[in-house]
């Protein structure tokens, strides 16, 4: 016969914290270790990041002259270690949510339970399609705007290493997250926690903070960076309305069939 699992209430407080301190060591060490791969890869992932640059300028097989700047010393080993850092939360992902899930499987009920695997396999499937849709859709199409836009002005495009990659950074992780949107509102909806009524009386105060979202999570507040963050995200919040449907349909037919 299989063992009832333990449920978390019944654990000391003490063997909380001490479980809380192992899953966060276990993650710093998947992401240092990843950290290290993306260190000593960097290389290779920098022409990654360079890619939609080129993209932008018409080309993409060739490395155009000085297409980017280091002002400072220490701008080449800043940018190492930040791309290495982003490298490895990317690489140290499936582990870390491994840890994740493994410290609250305990506490969690039977559904919630089964809950759990199909909603880490979704999100990660969703932040990896946000950061593609991102990389090969949205970046060379706002690079090579703002390089239109100061030819307009009369001035050449000269950027730095350190503020071209925060730039691409901060995109890709915007829109991975963003792109979590979904999952939330159907993780929501399949516990009786928002409605999905609730959601569409809402949806005008919902355009509202996605907007306000869209302005947090772009790097620039012009409005053609905010136009495409919003969208995307506004398609998102549509289709996880839809979700929320079907979520509640799967509770309402799940509540049938225990009835006696």
């Amino acid at each position: 016969m299989e063992k009832p699992l333990v449920k978390d209430a019944e654990k000391p407080f003490l063997d909380h914290l001490e479980d809380l301190r192992w899953l966060i060591l276990k993650c710093a060490a998947a992401i240092g270790l990843g950290a290290i791969a993306g260190i000593m890869g960097i290389g290779w992932i920098m022409k990654i990041v360079r890619r939609p640059l080129f993209l932008a300028q018409g080309g993409g097989s060739a490395e155009p002259a000085g297409a980017l700047l280091a002002l400072q010393v220490t701008d080449p080993m800043t940018v190492t270690l930040q791309i290495g850092m982003g490298a490895g939360i990317v690489l140290a992902l499936p582990a870390v949510l491994y840890f994740v899930g493994e410290y609250l499987l305990p506490a969690l009920e039977p559904r919630e339970r089964r809950m759990l695997l199909p909603a880490f396999l979704v999100g990660a499937f969703l932040f990896l399609g946000g950061v593609a849709f991102c990389y090969f859709l949205v970046l060379p199409q706002a690079l090579a705007f703002f390089q239109d836009f100061n030819r307009w002005l009369g001035l050449q495009t000269s950027w730095t290493m350190a503020s071209y990659t925060d730039f691409v950074l901060q995109m890709l992780v915007g829109f991975g997250l963003s792109f979590e949107l979904p999952l939330i509102m159907v993780i929501l909806a399949r516990l009786a926690i928002l409605p999905r009524t609730v959601a569409l009386a809402h949806r005008r105060h919902a355009i509202v903070i996605l907007l306000v979202v869209a302005a947090c999570v772009t790097p620039t507040s012009d409005p053609f960076n905010l136009a495409l963050m919003f969208f995307p995200l506004y398609g998102l919040f549509e289709l996880g309305l839809v979700g929320m449907a079907w979520a509640e349909r799967k509770v309402t037919l799940a509540n049938q069939e225990s009835l006696p």
